[in-house]
């Protein structure tokens, strides 16, 4: 629970930077996300935090590091910590379009971490904020009791 009650703080803590930070190529972002996470017929809802860093490699292309938090919306559940990437097309004023990779432990108890792949939408909402849209695919565990899921998110955040 108390890594929830980060989630405004840090949110703040962007919307005040966003205002104070001159614009530039390279951008720190933190966001707040729900999503919804499908796997053998199943659905559980997810709420957490994340944040990164967008490096601009060339003319409308960046690549970043991202952490997050994620905590399922289901008793006898665990925050799961992820850490991954993300790749693509920086679109200008529009926003972005992204692939993204990363790692993620289990949020179930006995449950193996897992790799997520996906790809996502960032649109810039003015202002230094912005809004998202992301798919991931989540790989089963090896020893087989995590089974494979799919989770969609929407996300709000600021960056600077």
């Amino acid at each position: 629970m108390r890594n929830l009650r980060l989630a405004p703080v840090l949110a703040g803590l962007g919307l005040a930077l966003t205002i104070t930070a001159p614009a530039r190529a390279d951008e720190t972002r933190v966001e707040v996300h729900t999503s919804g996470v499908f796997y053998g017929g199943d659905y559980q809802q997810s709420i957490g935090i994340a944040a990164g860093h967008d490096f601009s490699l060339a003319p409308g292309v960046f690549a970043g590091p991202e952490v997050s938090l994620d905590k399922e919306l289901a008793s006898d559940t665990l925050t799961s910590v992820g850490v991954g990437g993300r790749v693509g097309a920086d679109l200008g004023q529009s926003g972005k379009l992204y692939a993204v990779a990363g790692w993620a432990s289990q949020a179930y108890h006995g449950g193996n971490p897992d790799w997520d792949f996906g790809a996502g939408y960032q649109h810039n909402l003015g202002s230094g904020l912005y809004g998202k849209l992301e798919y991931r695919h989540y790989t089963s565990s090896a020893n087989g009791i995590t089974p494979s899921r799919d989770a969609l998110t929407v996300g709000f955040g600021a960056h600077f």
